[in-house]
C-alpha cells in the first residue's frame, strides 16, 4: 500500500532537478488527476460544442445538470465515504482483508437504495421532461454516488494510480459519447456521461474484488456501531456540503441565476470563474501529496510503532518532535507554493481566462475565487493531518464551522452587492484554515498526552 511513497522517495533521493520534477509531476497526477480530468472533460465538451456550433443550446443545461449531480452525489455519498474508509482501514490493520469485499458490496447496495430512492422522488416531483431523461438522471446520480464510495476506498488504500487510470478511461468515454450522442440533445449528452461513469464504477469494483478476495458475498458490518465511528459520517457529509454551499446560494438566488432544466439553475455571474479557479489546486496539492507520502508518512509510522513497541519516553518524544516538524514543514510548503500560484494567477488572470475563452470582465471575481481556493487547499491539507492523528471531533468542528461560515458569509455577500460576490467563500475558507492551523499546532504539541491517555 505504500508503493507510491517509495517511488516518490526514490525520485527525490536522486537530488537532481529532474528527479524532483518527476516526483512532483507524479504527485500532481495521482493527487489531483481525477479532479482535473472531471473538470477538464466538461470544459472540452463545452469548448467543442461552441467551436462546432452544434448543440450549443443543450450544452449549458447539460453542464449545469452534471454540476448539480456532482454536488448532490458528493454530499450524499460523503455521509458514508469517510465512515466506510475508516472501517476498511481498521479491518486491514487487524489483517482481516476478507471483510473488505463483502462489506463493500453492502455499502454499494445501501448507497444504491438510498440514492435511487431520493433521486427517483426528486426527479418525479421536480422534472417534467420525458421519461428517458428522468430515468438517466436517476441512474447517473446513483452511479456517481457509488463511484465516490469506490474511489474513496481505493484512495484510502493508496491505490492512486488505479483511480487515475480508471478516471482517465471513464472520462475519455464520457467525452467521446457525449459529443457523439449530443446530436440527440440533452438526453444524448447525459447518456454519454452515464455510460462513461458506469464503466468507471465496474472497473473500480473489479479492482477491489481482485485485490481483496473473499468467500462471502455481502456483509453489513460497517453498520455495527461497535466497529465504526459514527461522527465521521457527519464530517464527510458536512465537508462536501461546505465546499458546495456558496454555489447553491448563488444558484438559488433569482438575481444571480437563471432557470435551465426543472429546478436546475445556472449562475452566469458565479459559476464560470469559480470552476476555472479550482484548477489552481494542482501545485499545492502536489506539494502536500509529496510531503504526506514521504517525510510525514515515515515519521508517522516510526512514532506509532515506537508507541506500540513500548519504547522509552525520550525516544517517543524525539519521534513526536520529528512527526510534528514533518507536518509543519509539509503545510508550510503548501502555503508557500499555493500562495505563489495565487500571486502568479492574479498577475496573468486575463490571459488565463482567455485560454478557456472566458471574457475578461470575469477577472475580478476570478481573482477572489483563486484566493479562496488557495485557502481551501491549506484547509484540506490541515484536515488530512488531523485525520491521520485521529482528531475526529476537532475535524468535525472545523468542517461544521466552514459550512456555517460559507453559508452565512455568502448570503451576506449577496446583500452587499456584486463587488462582494465571492468574498463570502474567501473569508470562510481563510478564517477556517487559520483556525485549523492554530488547532493543529496545539494538537501536535500535546500529541504524546493524547496518544497515551485516549
Amino acid at each position: 500500500m505504500a508503493g507510491i511513497g517509495f517511488e516518490l522517495r526514490r525520485h527525490l533521493r536522486k537530488e537532481t532537478f529532474a528527479g524532483a520534477a518527476r516526483a512532483y509531476f507524479l504527485a500532481s497526477v495521482v493527487g489531483s488527476g481525477p479532479w482535473i480530468l472531471s473538470i477538464g472533460s466538461m470544459l472540452v465538451i463545452g469548448l467543442v460544442a461552441e467551436s462546432t456550433h452544434r448543440g450549443v443550446q443543450t450544452v449549458t443545461p447539460f453542464l449545469a445538470t452534471i454540476t448539480y449531480l456532482m454536488a448532490c452525489s458528493l454530499t450524499l455519498a460523503g455521509f458514508l465515504q469517510l465512515l466506510f474508509v475508516r472501517f476498511v482501514a481498521d479491518r486491514l490493520f487487524e489483517e482481516k482483508t476478507a471483510a473488505v469485499a463483502p462489506n463493500l458490496i453492502g455499502a454499494l447496495l445501501l448507497t444504491t437504495v438510498v440514492s435511487g430512492t431520493l433521486g427517483a422522488v426528486v426527479a418525479a416531483a421536480t422534472f417534467h421532461d420525458h421519461v428517458a431523461f428522468r430515468m438517466l438522471l436517476v441512474a447517473t446520480f446513483v452511479t456517481l454516488c457509488d463511484v465516490w464510495i469506490l474511489s474513496g476506498l481505493l484512495s484510502g488504500v493508496k491505490a492512486y494510480r488505479d483511480v487515475v487510470a480508471v478516471f482517465a478511461l471513464g472520462y475519455g468515454i464520457t467525452v467521446a459519447l457525449s459529443l457523439v450522442l449530443g446530436r440527440l440533445g440533452l438526453t444524448g449528452h447525459l447518456a454519454g456521461f452515464f455510460v462513461g461513469h458506469a464503466v468507471m464504477l465496474f472497473a473500480m469494483l473489479a479492482l477491489v474484488l481482485r485485490r481483496y478476495p473473499t468467500d462471502r458475498f455481502i456483509a453489513f458490518d460497517f453498520l455495527d456501531r461497535k466497529k465504526i465511528f459514527a461522527g465521521l459520517a457527519l464530517t464527510g457529509g458536512l465537508l462536501n456540503a461546505a465546499v458546495w454551499i456558496d454555489k447553491f446560494v448563488f444558484w438559488m438566488n433569482p438575481i444571480t441565476s437563471e432557470p435551465l432544466v426543472g429546478p436546475i439553475r445556472y449562475s452566469v455571474v458565479y459559476d464560470v470563474p469559480i470552476f476555472v479557479a479550482y484548477l489552481s489546486v494542482v501545485p499545492g496539492m502536489a506539494v502536500f501529496f509529496v510531503r504526506i507520502e514521504t517525510d510525514f508518512a515515515e515519521h508517522y509510522q516510526r512514532y506509532y510503532d515506537a508507541v506500540r513497541r513500548g519504547d522509552t519516553l525520550d525516544d517517543v518524544r524525539r519521534l513526536r518532535a520529528g512527526l510534528a516538524d514533518a507536518a509543519r514543514t509539509g503545510i508550510h510548503d503548501v502555503f508557500r507554493v499555493q500562495g505563489l500560484t495565487v500571486v502568479v494567477l492574479l498577475m496573468i488572470r486575463q490571459k488565463a481566462l482567455a485560454v478557456f475563452r472566458i471574457p475578461a470582465f470575469y477577472s475580478y471575481l476570478f481573482s477572489v475565487d483563486v484566493a479562496g481556493v488557495g485557502f481551501q487547499v491549506v484547509l484540506l491539507a490541515t484536515l488530512t493531518v488531523l485525520f491521520y492523528l485521529d482528531c475526529r471531533k476537532l475535524a468535525l468542528c472545523l468542517v461544521a464551522f466552514f459550512a456555517f461560515a460559507n453559508l452565512a458569509l455568502s448570503l451576506a455577500s449577496l446583500q452587499l452587492g456584486p463587488r462582494f460576490y465571492g468574498f463570502g467563500f474567501l473569508a470562510a475558507a481563510g478564517v477556517t484554515s487559520l483556525i485549523a492551523l492554530s488547532l493543529l499546532s496545539r494538537q501536535l504539541q500535546r500529541l504524546d498526552y493524547d496518544t497515551f491517555m485516549r
